[in-house]
């Protein structure tokens, strides 16, 4: 089971340290509760505005980790928060999870927030054009997911008029490849509970491991990388003992062999939580890539 190890408070922690290292700006705006879809429960999103600028801003989808299950998104309002006191609009966002919904019923709230967020735009002086998303844990899979998965071909009057692409993402400790976790033996090494964590996957996949299974390797990011997507940063810790560091170090070698300008910091230490304690500031380094992706 993908476990959020870090609290709230180390995010707050976390946050507090890096402000030193890039200039926040002083006041952000918050609109909370923002229906953004009703698949048979109302699902809302956060929005963190930065202090007032003459142009629009990027937004950036900040979606909470916490092993596949459902979340609400409020632990990770001190993202939101950092990116908002940077220059970008934020949003924090509810979606579905196991054991009652798959990855499919997942990413598709995951995009309805996006789509949900390109139709407001022009209301909160967000740049439709420039969204990106950032995730921990569970939510770092769910961003490259997003970066890299091709949009569902919905047809029909149903079809979204917005679309669900962004320009940029950062994964924090994501699992990008569900099939190697389990057969990769210095991957099942890494993972002291490694058995667990396949029983949860795979609640969340909607069936039992098999390195064979369409639906396991359909849910792993490793496997939609295409020449198309946008560029993004992985950021793992080597100490990680939740998911191992070289999902994202193989997810990063895909992407470059696929000429997508892929980014990656890997640390000595930091744990699942990505603090760092030999240096480093995870935080900065995602502020720094997203105002080189994101802004023009």
């Amino acid at each position: 089971m993908l476990v959020l190890v870090g609290s709230v408070f180390a995010v707050v922690s976390i946050a507090a340290t890096l402000e030193a290292s890039v200039e926040p700006t002083p006041a952000i705006t918050v609109h909370e509760g923002l229906v953004f879809a009703d698949p048979g429960e109302k699902l809302a999103l956060d929005l963190f505005l930065p202090a007032s600028t003459d142009e629009a801003v990027p937004c950036v989808m900040v979606i909470q980790g916490g092993g596949f299950s459902p979340q609400d998104g409020k632990r990770f309002r001190s993202f939101a928060e950092y990116l908002a006191e940077h220059g970008f609009a934020a949003a924090t966002i509810a979606y579905r999870g196991r054991p009652k919904h798959t990855y499919k019923d997942t990413m598709a709230d995951v995009r309805s927030a996006v789509r949900y967020v390109r139709s407001v735009s022009g209301e909160y002086g967000i740049d439709p054009d420039r969204i990106g998303a950032m995730g921990r844990s569970a939510g770092g899979t769910l961003a490259v997911l997003l970066a890299v998965m091709d949009e569902p071909e919905d047809g029909g009057s149903e079809a979204p008029t917005q679309s669900s692409r962004i320009q940029a993402a950062a994964g924090f400790a994501g699992v990008y490849d569900f099939v190697a976790r389990f057969t990769d033996a210095e991957q099942i090494a890494l993972q002291p509970r490694h058995e667990t964590k396949s029983d949860t996957n795979g609640e969340w996949i909607g069936e039992d491991f098999s390195a064979d299974s369409a639906a396991w390797r359909d849910a792993s990011a490793i496997n939609h990388v295409g020449a198309a997507d946008p560029p993004v940063l992985f950021i793992h810790c080597k100490d990680d003992s939740t998911v191992p560091w070289p999902q994202s170090q193989q997810m990063y070698e895909k992407m470059r062999a696929a000429r997508i300008d892929a980014e990656i910091e890997i640390y000595k230490t930091g744990g699942h939580g990505c603090q760092p304690k030999d240096g480093g500031d995870p935080m900065a380094r995602m502020v720094e890539f997203f105002r080189k992706t994101l802004f023009p």
